[in-house]
């Protein structure tokens, strides 16, 4: 006569599968949070460069874009990036600006440069 319910060894396979389905998730969860972190901190540093871009190429006087620039991990969202001024050179109707920016959390560095076109200088 059977009685109802299940035996030992049909509830240790869908255990065995369960923990199977859990610890693959897991380790999906794990590697979508590195991914999103790494992917976070690339759009960081382009928004930073977008931003510095912008700032050199808007400023009214010349004599302020370093204080600016070295002012940047003090905006909301770059508290982890650091902007540095490394050169300026003058050409002949602008002025080209050399800038690393430095992302803390994982020690990416980025240099790149900007021209900041001048239409009055002599």
């Amino acid at each position: 006569m059977r009685t109802k319910g299940f035996t030992i060894s049909e509830i240790v396979i869908v255990l065995a599968i369960i923990a199977l389905l859990i610890t693959s998730g897991v380790a999906l969860i794990i590697q979508y949070r590195s991914l999103s972190s790494r992917l976070e901190v690339v759009t960081n540093l382009h928004s930073a460069k977008i931003l510095v871009e912008g700032l050199i190429r808007n400023s009214l006087v010349q004599e302020n874009i370093e204080g600016v620039i070295t002012k940047l991990s003090e905006y909301p969202g770059f508290e982890d990036v650091e902007a540095e001024l490394i050169d300026a050179t003058d050409t002949i109707n602008g002025t080209v600006f050399t800038v690393r920016l430095l992302d803390r959390r994982i020690a990416r560095e980025e240099e790149f440069y900007v021209y900041r076109f001048d239409p009055f200088k002599k």
